[in-house]
């Protein structure tokens, strides 16, 4: 854990295990819920945007046209969602998650983020003795009543289930904005929210891939081939630099 605190410079204030038990509960196959909202199965251009960020994921070598083309597909998505993000945050008393990296950079580019109720955590998942231990900062909301959360892609779902355990009270309610989900993490969500008590609707734009050993996404006939790689790593180079958001805050 030290090790990640010091390569993405911050203190780790919480930290939430998910054993591999709880695991292979959350992830069991099952059929995807009413409240998991799938934007391709009516969309036909989701499906595109998605075929372009597997095709960049999977290059040699990306160049910064790649990149840009990576970036505009996953917006693209967003777009093509029959509910958008902005108009989820903007209800009144909404709390504003978005994950650094791709989660705050996407929320940014989407105008999504609010000056005030915004927050970009770092939440690093880490693992251990077959399980994942996810360590969130400090920054980070508690008590939430209304939560819209804006990521880029959901694998194992570990990193927004914590969020949840984190933030929300019992009988809240939650929307989560991503590109894409695997079955058993949009599962794993729809699963835990219910755990917690919590409504949650999850707005996806497409649903497919499996989870590796490592808990990556991956194309289950060819488990060497990435669906979507590393997103903040692959779009951050061509991002611009939006301006500080101000000082680090204590939790609420």
């Amino acid at each position: 854990m030290d090790d990640f605190e010091k390569e993405h410079d911050t203190y780790f204030s919480h930290l939430v295990h998910f054993d591999p038990q709880l695991l292979e509960s959350l992830h069991a196959p099952g059929a995807l819920p009413d409240t998991i909202r799938v934007a391709s199965a009516g969309v036909p251009a989701v499906r595109e945007r998605m075929s372009t960020v597997t095709e960049v994921a999977n290059l040699p070598e990306q160049r910064e046209a790649d990149r840009s083309r990576y970036l505009q597909a996953l917006l693209d998505i967003y777009g093509l969602l029959p509910v958008q993000a902005r108009h989820s945050a903007s209800a009144p008393g909404t709390t504003v998650i978005a994950p650094e990296r791709e989660g705050r950079i996407l929320a940014e580019s989407l105008a999504v983020l609010p000056r005030q109720r915004g927050w970009t955590p770092h939440a690093k998942r880490m693992p251990v003795a077959g399980g994942l231990l996810v360590g969130v900062d400090e920054w980070l909301p508690s008590q939430a009543d209304r939560l819209v959360i804006v990521d880029g892609v959901v694998a194992s779902g570990v990193t927004l289930m914590t969020m949840l355990q984190l933030t929300l009270r019992p009988g809240a309610d939650v929307e989560i904005f991503t590109c894409h989900s695997t079955r058993q993490g949009a599962l794993a969500l729809a699963r835990y929210a219910e755990r917690l008590d919590v409504s949650l609707t999850l707005h996806v734009g497409h649903v497919s891939g499996a989870l590796n050993g490592k808990f990556y996404a991956v194309a289950p006939d060819a488990p060497d081939r990435v669906l979507l790689g590393d997103v903040g790593d692959t779009i951050s180079p061509v991002t611009p630099a939006f301006p500080p958001r101000g000082p680090r805050r204590d939790p609420a």
